[in-house]
């Protein structure tokens, strides 16, 4: 004789968790199986036979566990089984089919809102937080009623094991973006254009009119004179020698003075490696980011996931 048995956990994520912290491990299958405590293998796999031709297209893994048939560990066992992944827009759902009839549905939901958004209505009875986000777990499992108890039992304490490791994941790939984003600002401000001004002060001859070293001759060519009859550093930003892609690499485009000495151009720390079209005279295209709106193909969106029946 079997039973069914349905509860919902809902737990409240910390501040200063995003969302894309959170769906980055629910997107992540080996990683989710991995946190489980029971689990000691997995591997990818084709679809059972068994499998209905709503889930025949889901992504399928064969799962080990260990149980615990007694308390602390007097008897133990290994159990393996199908379960199928199915991506959702704001989480996971998964269909677990275990032996002796265990058949287990759940869904993995995150909502709520975050510093400055609206807050959302929340659902009654669940203990769902009214601030904050939160990840929410329904459980929609059948077995026989002789083991119902040591099912769930052992459900919910791997699953709070699960989500306690998904929280402080969470937390690490937090830290490792803010590290990220901070190496990055430090690239792009160690790459910034200097002024032409700034670039002529800080040339080892000093600017035009300075006071040459004993032994040296200034070299004429590196000043060249703009529109506006002041000197001008080669190379600078204003006479179209250098300009910036949207990652910070510099990129040369053809000016009237792209065609600079090599050893100049060292001196001065930039890297010039005209193409051969700049060499020819042709204009240099810079080329569009994904993130540019511009960018027909930056315009396509992933397809929604889609639930799967219950």
């Amino acid at each position: 004789m079997s039973k069914r048995t349905v509860y919902t956990k809902v737990t409240p994520l910390p501040a200063g968790i995003t969302r894309e912290s959170v769906m980055a491990t629910l997107r992540d299958h080996f990683e989710m199986i991995d946190l489980n405590p029971l689990v000691i293998h997995r591997e990818r796999c084709r679809p059972p036979g068994f499998a209905t031709a709503e889930e025949y297209h889901c992504i399928w893994y064969a799962i080990t566990d260990r149980i615990s048939y007694l308390p602390g560990g007097l008897a133990t066992g290994k159990v393996t089984y199908y379960a199928c992944f199915n991506d959702l827009s704001t989480g996971l759902q998964t269909h677990c089919y275990a032996p002796m009839g265990l058949d287990i549905k759940g869904k993995w939901t995150l909502g709520g809102n975050l510093p400055g958004e609206p807050r959302q209505a929340v659902e009654l009875g669940v203990g769902m937080p009214k601030d904050g986000l939160w990840l929410r777990e329904d459980v929609d499992f059948t077995c026989n009623i002789v083991f119902t108890t040591f099912v769930k039992r052992n459900l919910k304490s791997a699953h709070k094991t699960l989500v306690d490791r998904l929280v402080e994941k969470a937390k690490l790939r937090e830290v490792a973006v803010a590290n990220d984003s901070l190496r990055f600002s430090q690239r792009l401000s160690s790459l910034a254009p200097a002024s032409p001004g700034a670039i002529a002060q800080q040339h080892p001859f000093g600017p035009p009119g300075s006071p040459v070293p004993h032994g040296l001759a200034r070299p004429e060519s590196m000043y060249s004179h703009h529109s506006s009859g002041h000197p001008t550093a080669v190379g600078s930003p204003a006479l179209g020698g250098y300009a910036y892609t949207a990652d910070g690499q510099p990129v040369v485009s053809p000016g009237p003075y792209h065609n600079v000495d090599p050893a100049y151009v060292k001196a001065m720390g930039f890297h010039h490696s005209p193409t051969a079209q700049q060499a020819e005279g042709h204009p240099a295209e810079l080329m569009s980011t994904p993130r540019d709106p511009k960018n027909p193909r930056a315009a396509r969106l992933p397809d929604q996931p889609v639930e799967l029946a219950g």
